[in-house]
């Protein structure tokens, strides 16, 4: 054969038993985890603090391609350590399947990357690969919970600063919750504001940056936490500079292009700053260079391949390169099997009654519903919920707010009070979990179970809150406990329903907030006889 008519080494390679073994482990790794990679792309095209995610596969590409030659020269030979990720990602998946968590099959759809990894080249070529492989963490979105939480918190620290920054510039403000007052304006600092869609895509960039620095580990660590502090700070600028416009020229400026060209402006600044933390090591720390020589894809040294493989004496030893992508393959296969039969198309959902009928256990009372925002309700996003002014024969005024899901399989779940009530204005001065053995509340008063209370206040007006999180008989005040509580009710009982209650009632004049915490303990164990209906034990 002549040279002209020699196959390709793409041809030759794709041959081999081996990249056989892989092509068909990556398009089985595809099927099997086809529904979490459909809500990474639902995700990334609806979220705006995730669009970014697109390109990490991309970039993570780029970093194993400048290094290919020694990565391919790193490649050794599959072993118990692929099959053991292989494992590991085949129990994600089904964990995830099973409580309907797609950041759970997302992760394990990353661990199965270093399992194909490890699987074709040994853990010699996942070690070299190890940087790009973790980079496609930044492409999980975080779950909706962890979203609302960060959201909350930023939205308070970038408040706070941002009206630090304006009263440093002698303009008279005021911040009472997420709402700043400047008196003629005031703006609310919503939860598109918050810095998330600053922080997510300069998480990724800050892990980028700090990889390709070539400083010391200390620097890189710097480089990579940098872009917390970074985004709070550009932010609350942001908000102060809008503050500023508004005062001066009207609140055009917070609608419109020149906001979303303040948006992009501050994330300018943002890469400006974690660029300023580079020069700074550049220029200070000896051996003193010019920032742009220390930034570039680090040259990586080839990794002694790793030698042995699966001890499989019977396999013909031209296969035996590919045991263990086969034997990861049919793990992926067998546990989407399991998966489908020990999972049903819908879980467990008991009869109830709609919450609408609620206010009818109340004779005598008087009730008023409040119509709920289509927004809001979308962003609530509960199956059945109910907000209602009630009045009780003695004049006792309550707010009650139940919201109920029948699962949360595409990741919804409440929005904590504590969470959303300041974004209104209303500023929390008191919260605390009451455990149900209280012993500041007498006997006769206390409830069966912790709740959450708070005592919030906007312009003088006060009011005491309780919420807690009522699942499938049982109640609890922490939401993270809760979460676990689901999990462990859709594995063992195929059921994850469940409500948020709360209460709210105002303090009357003269601030008697003990008098108002008896009127909603009383409310409380009244509801607790009604509730049971609504919310299926």
């Amino acid at each position: 054969m002549t040279a002209e008519q020699s196959p390709s080494p793409l041809t030759t390679w794709l041959t081999t038993p081996r990249a056989l073994a892989l092509i068909g482990a990556t398009l089985i790794s595809l099927f099997v985890f086809r529904d979490a990679i459909a809500n990474l792309f639902e995700r990334w095209g609806t979220q705006d603090e995730l669009s970014h995610s697109y390109f990490i596969p991309l970039i993570s590409g780029w970093l194993i391609w400048s290094n290919k030659d020694a990565i391919m020269a790193s490649a050794g030979r599959g072993g118990v350590a692929a099959v053991g990720l292989g494992f590991l990602a085949g129990f994600m998946l089904l964990a995830g399947q099973l409580t309907h968590a797609f950041i759970l099959q997302q992760l394990g759809f990353v661990v199965a990357i270093a399992a194909l990894v490890a699987g074709y080249g040994g853990r010699s070529m996942l070690a070299i690969c190890a940087v790009p492989v973790l980079y496609l963490l930044f492409a999980v979105p975080p779950p909706f919970w962890l979203i609302t939480n960060l959201s909350w918190n930023f939205q308070r620290m970038s408040s706070e600063l941002g009206v630090a920054m304006i009263q440093a510039m002698n303009i008279p403000v005021y911040l009472s919750g997420n709402v700043i007052d400047l008196g003629t304006y005031q703006l609310a600092v919503a939860e598109a504001c918050s810095g998330l869609r600053y922080l997510f895509p300069f998480l990724s960039l800050g892990f980028l940056a700090a990889y390709l620095f070539k400083g010391t580990w200390w620097q890189k660590a710097i480089i990579f936490l940098s872009t917390i502090p970074i985004t709070i700070l550009m932010n609350s600028l942001r908000i102060a500079i809008t503050g500023i416009l508004v005062q001066a020229y009207g609140t055009s400026h917070t609608e419109g292009f020149l906001h979303f060209f303040e948006g992009w402006v501050v994330f300018l600044l943002c890469l400006a700053a974690l660029f300023g933390v580079i020069s700074l090591f550049c220029i200070v720390l000896p051996p003193r260079t010019n920032p742009l020589d220390e930034m570039g894809v680090p040259a990586l040294s080839p990794r002694q391949p790793t030698t042995g493989g699966l001890p499989l004496a019977a396999m013909p030893e031209q296969f035996r390169g590919g045991a263990a992508l086969i034997t990861i393959a049919a793990l992926f296969v067998v546990t989407a099997g399991l998966a489908k039969i020990v999972t049903v198309d819908k879980l467990i959902t008991p009869e109830r009654q709609v919450f609408a009928a609620f206010p009818g256990e109340f004779r005598g009372w008087r009730a008023e519903i409040q119509p709920i925002d289509s927004e809001v309700a979308e962003v609530l996003g509960a199956d059945d919920s109910l907000v209602v002014n009630m009045t009780s024969p003695e004049g006792e005024l309550y707010n009650v707010y139940m919201a109920y899901l029948t699962a949360r399989r595409d990741g919804r779940s409440w929005h904590s009070p504590r969470q959303c009530i300041p974004g209104g204005g209303w500023q929390v001065t008191d919260f605390s979990v009451v455990a149900a053995d209280e012993a500041a509340i007498p006997a006769d008063e206390r409830l069966p179970f912790a709740y959450n209370r708070m005592v919030i206040e906007y312009n003088g007006t006060k009011r005491v809150i309780y919420y807690w999180y009522d699942q499938r008989g049982q109640q609890f005040a922490n939401e993270y406990i809760m979460k676990m509580s689901v999990i462990w009710d859709t594995l063992t009982r195929q059921r994850a329903d469940g409500a948020l209650v709360r209460l709210m009632a105002p303090v009357a004049k003269g601030n008697d907030v003990a008098a108002t915490d008896k009127q909603l303990r009383a409310m409380a164990r009244k509801m607790r006889t009604v509730l049971p209906k609504y919310i299926p034990e």
